[in-house]
């Protein structure tokens, strides 16, 4: 793993803990704000793609990221939609009375899923600091800004077709 993936993996790791202490690291302070910015502006459409995921099953997570990614467009917002999806994923998992090693799973699985589609990307940007550097200039604008409403509505669709022709081959 290199700097760029353990940098996601420690974000989704502290991410989906929910901790915030005075060590925490600029990233994941910063992953926190535009994250519940994103939660709150985003909030049906991501319970919604949560609750098509069942007992943390890698395969639909996984599909469900690739349609946020599918288009190729990256910016940060998408990034940061990654680990507020998972981060939900983790607290319906905490809900249903999973372990820790769930969620440090999940953890694992943001970390690694963003160094596998995203470092290309995050490197032509110079890395983690483009990220906060990104979010403080758009501060006096909504940070929620960096997702368009039409990318969310091209991944809900998506999704929304995978999952009913998924139902119906498995009921065939």
């Amino acid at each position: 793993m290199g700097k760029l993936g353990k940098t996601a993996w420690e974000l989704g790791r502290n991410f989906l803990n929910g901790k915030l202490n005075p060590q925490t690291s600029t990233y994941t302070k910063t992953l926190y704000r535009v994250g519940k910015e994103i939660d709150e502006k985003f909030e049906t459409a991501l319970n919604e793609m949560v609750n098509h995921v069942r007992q943390c099953d890698k395969e639909t997570i996984k599909a469900t990221l690739d349609a946020m990614f599918e288009d190729g467009l990256y910016s940060w917002g998408i990034i940061v939609m990654a680990y507020v999806f998972i981060r939900k994923c983790a607290q319906r998992s905490r809900e249903q009375g999973k372990d820790k090693d769930t969620i440090e799973q999940l953890a694992q699985f943001v970390g690694e899923y963003v160094e596998d589609r995203c470092t290309q990307w995050i490197e032509q940007r110079e890395g983690w600091d483009d990220f906060c550097q990104t979010f403080i200039k758009n501060t006096r604008n909504s940070t929620a800004t960096a997702i368009k409403p039409m990318v969310i509505a091209v991944v809900t669709m998506t999704l929304a077709y995978k999952w009913m022709h998924f139902a119906v081959t498995r009921k065939t």
